[in-house]
């Protein structure tokens, strides 16, 4: 019998009533909860508010905070303003004058167009906003508290909008736990910040906390001078610029050298037609254009901005707008990571003196001492005539060649001999089999020569891939390398794959790898390890890699493991000869995992060193 025939012969006088459990929640209710994907912490207050600041047209852009701007985010523009009539909706969910339609979403060029997060705010806050247009006689008022919206109210103020945000969360204990303390709170309110003022050239800003001033950017600041301000002359001296066309794509901006990559992605800045990302496309062009340049788990230092045809990315993926997507991210991704990989390329990877003395000092092994005058210039210096700048000198009995440098703030002549390029003569001081010491015109540097060694194997595999295929030795008696049945299939799997870099694999019985060949440029090959590392980098990619892949996973241990090694006994001829090859591969300043090959010390970093300066 069916519950519906029970039903049908249950006795007449009984009566079966039914209570609605669901229910339309109150608005106010409703719009907390939709607050929750906009409005996280004061951080993403001062990012909303503050972008409504420049789609205004703010030009002088002013923010303050009270404590961590849980308290307080005010947000002050010079912009356009509201008049009444909009001020009446500027609470009300999905109000917005950026779109019309559903077509527009095709072409959004604001930063905001969601319509999302005032109401968000309101409904979390109390909430105020003091506008005037630019040709009304008087301003407006309205507030929103806690999503109770007031009537709009004459009131007096400067052309441009204010926005108060006060005691966010108040009401809402649940959610003002998860908060953060003051100084983390205000921290992620400044990265907000920081990322805008870099983002939008042309636009002061001014930031305070608890009515101290903690930020000051001049509108007339290009990208340059902002990250000085921000983060320190140091990095911004060694920011390389980027430029780079792929039709009406457009990437600009400034990279810095691997040495200055960070253990965080705080510095690391992307910008799409003016709006701060943190995009995992755009995460990984960075990570693929610095292989092989970094040091593993450094994050690179870039401020990029990327200009397209908005119909080409689709900005609307999530509440907070920090995601996109785009229309041909494959084709995106190597035209990006081209373009940041050439203007690397021109960037200074060497390790200045000067940085290793200050590490040297935070760790206590080294203090300045009090100020000291610094070297005394020497003035010109006669030699069968007179010549002012660095020269070389005399020969002395010992076989050392001695350098004059030119002092602090002194050139070389255009007809001195120092000032055509390095020569890359010796003589070498060989310290303890690994390190060449070496004079250079401008100090000395420090060359690791098997950090060196590796990259100019590594490129030299390099170009031989790019040429058309790796030259490869074949070996007169193949090499046995035991190896696991599911090992073997594995190797086996990606055979041709292993070819197109120069290393040939055969099976040889179930449970062996018979190495058969292996590039030619490799100076020693370990082929039990070169198949070991082959195992693990396969087994970790799983599905068969394409050539480049391959180069950078495997081409790294192979130039590594068969390049001169720390310990090795390089004669004059030898070290003259890794030199040069250093040069006809562009330099060779770190090796292919990121460490840096020589270490440069000039005059200042002398003066400095001998607590001169």
């Amino acid at each position: 019998m069916t519950d519906l025939d029970a039903h049908q012969d249950s006795p007449p006088d009984r009566v079966v009533t039914c209570t609605a459990r669901i229910a339309e929640l109150p608005e106010r209710v409703r719009n907390q909860i939709a607050a929750g994907e906009v409005v996280e912490r004061p951080a993403s207050v001062v990012k909303e508010l503050v972008e409504n600041a420049l789609d205004a047209g703010g030009r002088e852009i002013r923010v303050d905070l009270e404590e961590g701007g849980v308290k307080l985010v005010r947000v002050v523009d010079d912009g356009i303003g509201m008049g009444p009539e909009d001020l009446v909706l500027a609470f009300c969910p999905h109000a917005t004058s950026k779109l019309r339609d559903v077509d527009d979403l095709e072409h959004i060029a604001s930063l905001g167009f969601r319509g999302e997060a005032l109401a968000s705010i309101g409904a979390v806050s109390h909430a105020t906003i003091l506008s005037r247009p630019a040709d009304a006689p008087t301003g407006y008022r309205i507030e929103d508290e806690w999503g109770d919206v007031s009537s709009v109210v004459d009131a007096g103020g400067p052309r441009g909008t204010s926005i108060e945000v006060r005691d966010l969360f108040l009401r809402l204990p649940a959610r003002r736990r998860f908060l953060k303390r003051t100084s983390t709170e205000l921290g992620r309110c400044l990265d907000i910040l920081q990322r805008l003022i870099i983002a939008h050239e042309g636009i002061g800003f001014v930031v305070t906390h608890d009515k101290k001033r903690v930020l000051d950017v001049e509108a007339g600041m290009d990208r340059r001078e902002r990250v000085r301000r921000l983060f320190g002359a140091d990095l911004a001296d060694a920011l390389e610029p980027v430029h780079g066309e792929d039709g009406t794509t457009l990437l600009t901006g400034l990279v810095a050298p691997p040495r200055f990559g960070r253990g965080d992605t705080t510095r690391q800045m992307w910008f799409l037609n003016g709006r701060p990302l943190r995009d995992k496309v755009l995460i990984g062009v960075l990570k693929q254009a610095y292989r092989g340049l970094s040091v593993e788990q450094r994050q690179p230092v870039a401020f990029l901005s990327l200009s397209m045809d908005p119909a080409l990315v689709d900005v609307n993926v999530s509440p907070t707008k920090s995601d996109v997507r785009f229309r041909d991210d494959r084709r995106l991704f190597g035209f990006l990571v081209a373009t940041i990989r050439r203007a690397l390329a021109a960037t200074d990877m060497a390790t200045p003196g000067d940085r290793m003395l200050s590490t040297i000092a935070r760790r206590g092994a080294w203090a300045p001492a009090p100020q000291q005058a610094p070297l005394p210039d020497p003035g010109p210096q006669r030699d069968d005539g007179s010549m002012r700048g660095a020269r070389p000198a005399s020969n002395v009995d010992d076989g050392f060649r001695v350098y004059e440098v030119p002092a602090s703030g002194e050139s070389a002549r255009a007809d001195d001999p120092w000032s055509k390029p390095d020569d890359l003569a010796g003589p070498y001081v060989k310290v303890a089999k690994t390190y060449i010491l070496r004079a250079v015109p401008d100090g000395f540097e420090i060359v690791d020569q098997h950090a060196l060694h590796e990259r100019i194997t590594f490129e030299g595999l390099k170009q031989q891939l790019a040429a058309g295929g790796v030259e490869v030795q074949r070996l007169l008696v193949p090499e046995l390398v035991e190896v696991s049945r599911s090992e073997g299939k594995l190797l086996e799997t990606h055979a041709a794959a292993l070819e197109g870099i120069g290393v040939f694999l055969e099976p040889f019985g179930d449970t062996t790898i018979a190495v058969q060949g292996v590039p030619a440029l490799l100076r020693s090959t370990d082929s039990d390890a070169l198949v070991r590392d082959l195992i693990a980098m396969l087994g970790r990619i799983g599905a068969p890699p394409p050539a480049t892949e391959l180069l950078e996973e495997v081409l790294h241990s192979m130039a590594c493991r068969s390049s001169v090694m720390a310990g090795d006994t390089l004669s004059d001829e030898d070290v003259h000869a890794l030199l040069r090859r250093a040069v006809e591969v562009g330099g060779a300043q770190t090796c292919p995992h990121g460490r840096p090959t020589r270490v440069h010390f000039g005059l200042a970093d002398l003066e400095k060193a001998f607590h001169r300066r």
